[in-house]
C-alpha cells in the first residue's frame, strides 16, 4: 500500500473502501466442506478460505467456484463458492474446525460458522419448494416479457387500422368495423399497461422482501421460517398475476 507525503511532512494515508465482506458454510457433508464468501465492496475480487483445527492451519482454498443460486440471489458473478474435501481424521473434529475467509487486498477476515446438523435438515426441508418457487418466479418475468412483445404488436395494428381509416377508401361498414377494432385493441393496451404496471411493483417488493430477509434473519432457523411465511403471503400475489395474464391473453 502506498502513502503519500504531505508538504507539512505528515503522512496520510490513501482512501481504501471498507471490505464487507459475507458468506457461510453451507454443509459439512461426509468429507465435503463447501459454502461461499465474496466482498460485496469488491465484487471481482476472490476470497481465501482457510481452515483450522485448534488454531492451527490445515488446508485452504480460493472461493471461485461457480454456482447458479448465488447469481441469482445477487452473489456478484456467482463465482464466489468453495469447496474442499477433507481427511478423515479433520471431518471427524468437527467441533474442532474454524473456516475463516480473508480478503487478498484488505486483509480483512470473516469467520464462517459451521452449521449443525439439525440446522441443515431444516434448510433441506424447504430447499425442494423454494427452488421449484424460484423457477415460477422466472415463468413469470418470460410471460411479462411475452406481455411486451403481444403489447407492441397491438400497437402496430392500432397505428396500421388509423393509417387505414384515415385513408378513407372504405365503405361506411367497413369504416365501423374497424372503428371497433380500433376501440377493442385500445383497450387490450389499456388492460396490458395495467397488468405491466402490477406486475413490475409484484417483482419489485418480492426483491425488496428477499433483502430484507436477508439482513433480518441472520439466524439459520429463524430464516427458515421468515422464508416460509414470505412464500405463504407471496403465493397469493402470485395467483393474481396469473389470473392477469390469463384474462388479458383472452
Amino acid at each position: 500500500m502506498t502513502m503519500a507525503q504531505n508538504q507539512d511532512d505528515t503522512i496520510r494515508m490513501p482512501n481504501v473502501t471498507p471490505a464487507r465482506l459475507n458468506g457461510r458454510v453451507d454443509a459439512l457433508d461426509g468429507n465435503r466442506l463447501h459454502g461461499w464468501i465474496w466482498d460485496e465492496a469488491r465484487p471481482e475480487e476472490r476470497l481465501t478460505v482457510r481452515l483450522l483445527r485448534d488454531g492451527a492451519p490445515v488446508q485452504e482454498a480460493t472461493a471461485d467456484q461457480s454456482r447458479i443460486d448465488l447469481r441469482r440471489n445477487g452473489i456478484g458473478d456467482g463465482k464466489h463458492a468453495f469447496a474442499m474435501e477433507l481427511d478423515d481424521a479433520v471431518a471427524a473434529a468437527r467441533d474442532h474446525l474454524t473456516i475463516i475467509g480473508v480478503s487478498p487486498s484488505t486483509g480483512a477476515e470473516l469467520e464462517l460458522r459451521l452449521p449443525p446438523p439439525a440446522e441443515l435438515a431444516a434448510e433441506a426441508a424447504i430447499a425442494v419448494p423454494l427452488a421449484r418457487f424460484f423457477d415460477r418466479v422466472e415463468a413469470l418475468i418470460a410471460l411479462n416479457r411475452r406481455t411486451q412483445i403481444a403489447q407492441k404488436e397491438l400497437g402496430e395494428k392500432l397505428d396500421q387500422i388509423a393509417l387505414r381509416l384515415n385513408e378513407d377508401r372504405a365503405p361506411a361498414r367497413d369504416a365501423e368495423v374497424e372503428a371497433a377494432r380500433e376501440d377493442h385493441i385500445s383497450r387490450r393496451l389499456a388492460e396490458l399497461d395495467i397488468f405491466q404496471l402490477r406486475f413490475d411493483a409484484t417483482l419489485a417488493g418480492f426483491d425488496d422482501r428477499l433483502v430484507t430477509i436477508r439482513k433480518e434473519a441472520r439466524a439459520p432457523l429463524r430464516q427458515v421460517t421468515v422464508i416460509l411465511g414470505f412464500l405463504s403471503g407471496l403465493a397469493a400475489l402470485l395467483s393474481f398475476v396469473t389470473l392477469a395474464v390469463t384474462l388479458v391473453d383472452r
